[in-house]
């Protein structure tokens, strides 16, 4: 490959690693409504080099390729998917042989022969038609780190095996005459891709992605193989993709149970600052996350209270696991249904590490909950954060490490 072939390469191998400075800070948890399955569609530049090469003596030819791609998501480090793709790649004559000639018979020869009428390989040219059938395999690098796996953007190697059918046609550069049309010729295709990827929304994502696939067999120029034992395509080109899934917008119906008040006190008791309330006889309850409407003997006056669900967090960390993501989103829909509420979200650590530490964690972790909130559509206005730091009441430290939720008109905050 020549100089000009590893400026390009270089080129957009550098492109593609561009947007991977931020991966670490930008990060989703994933959703629930999601399937596995996902689709898209990609295009191309490619390149070729074998006896005649993309990157010839004259100028440089770029060709062009679109395909389709289906495939299934098993974690966040591995996905299978299924390809096909048609396109066309120009080659000419490498800056070493564009002093040779080939004959009516073609063959290659050093000088014209006499007797025998043909071309200087300066003055042809290649096209050829490509279609392309295969699997390739992902590797997310990102995916095996616990900080980066459900980060929006994806970072992945990926092998390939294909079947490549090329179909050549040798033409004159000065007038464009076919001189030569050769039928299709079949090779397997073993290579692989660097890709970068970006979840921009719920299901649509974009990527990046550079590759070279070796092909076997005959040259794919169908020129005399002579000196150069290279074929291969090498191309660049953007991802279209959309995993199938929807977010879950409906909420939960409201319950509601006549039950003592003792017994609401006690479904209260998971978030860290209980509720407070006047002595009635009967109260109406509902799950954590629901209604709970005071009823008195008269039903003259109703009061409403409504619980959340804490979100807990691992051990020094401020990004909300996959596990905890049904809290969060119980949080969501009761925001979603009272859109006229405001909540306080208080963070809290265990009792290890130094108390400046845990004050910036803990308010990080209500600042966590409260992101999450915003991506998914509610007003930050309506949510104020609060870091506690070490909360020495908890029963252990797992119980410690989380972020509350509560109505700022009923709170009622723990010193």
């Amino acid at each position: 490959m020549n100089r000009k072939c590893n400026r390009y390469i270089s080129f957009v191998f550098l492109f593609c690693l561009f947007p991977l400075q931020n991966m670490a800070q930008t990060v989703i948890e994933p959703d629930a409504e999601n399937t596995n399955w996902y689709i898209g569609i990609q295009g191309g530049v490619p390149f070729g080099v074998s006896t005649f090469s993309s990157f010839g003596a004259d100028k440089t030819r770029a060709g062009y390729d679109i395909g389709l791609y289906a495939g299934y998501r098993f974690n966040p480090v591995l996905s299978l998917e299924a390809q096909t793709a048609w396109g066309k790649i120009g080659q000419s004559a490498q800056d070493c042989c564009a002093s040779y000639w080939l004959g009516n018979d073609f063959n290659r020869y050093e000088v014209p022969v006499a007797g025998i009428n043909g071309w200087s390989y300066e003055n042809l040219k290649t096209d050829i038609a490509t279609q392309r059938y295969g699997l390739q395999l992902n590797v997310n690098l990102l995916g095996f780190f616990a900080r980066t796996k459900e980060s929006r953007w994806s970072l992945d190697i990926s092998p390939s095996l294909a079947a490549i059918g090329t179909k050549s046609s040798i033409q004159t550069i000065t007038d464009g005459n076919d001189i030569r049309k050769n039928q299709t010729n079949w090779h397997l295709g073993a290579g692989g891709n660097l890709q970068a990827g970006y979840r921009i929304t719920h299901n649509l994502n974009i990527g990046v992605y550079t590759g070279i696939t070796y092909l076997t067999g005959d040259p794919m120029d169908a020129m005399p193989d002579y000196l150069h034992k290279n074929n291969f395509i090498w191309e660049s080109g953007l991802r279209l993709g959309w995993t199938f899934g929807r977010k879950k917008t409906t909420s939960k119906p409201v319950t509601t149970v006549f039950t003592p008040k003792e017994q609401v006190e006690e479904a209260a008791r998971p978030s860290s600052e209980p509720v407070k309330r006047e002595q009635q006889e009967n109260i109406e309850t509902a799950p954590v996350g629901e209604v709970q409407t005071e009823v008195t003997a008269t039903e003259e006056a109703a009061d409403t209270i409504i619980l959340f669900p804490s979100v807990h967090f691992p051990f020094n960390s401020t990004v909300i696991s996959e596990a905890e993501e049904k809290n969060a989103q119980h949080i969501l829909e009761v925001l979603e249904t009272h859109p006229d509420i405001h909540v306080t979200i208080t963070g809290w650590c265990d009792t290890r590490g130094s108390q400046n530490v845990n004050a910036r964690i803990s308010l990080q972790r209500a600042e966590a909950l409260k992101a999450w909130l915003v991506k998914r559509g509610i007003h930050s206005a309506r949510i104020r954060t609060v870091g506690r730091g070490s909360d020495f009441k908890a029963v252990n430290p797992e119980a410690a490490r989380r972020a509350d939720t509560q109505e700022q008109e009923k709170e009622d905050n723990r010193l």
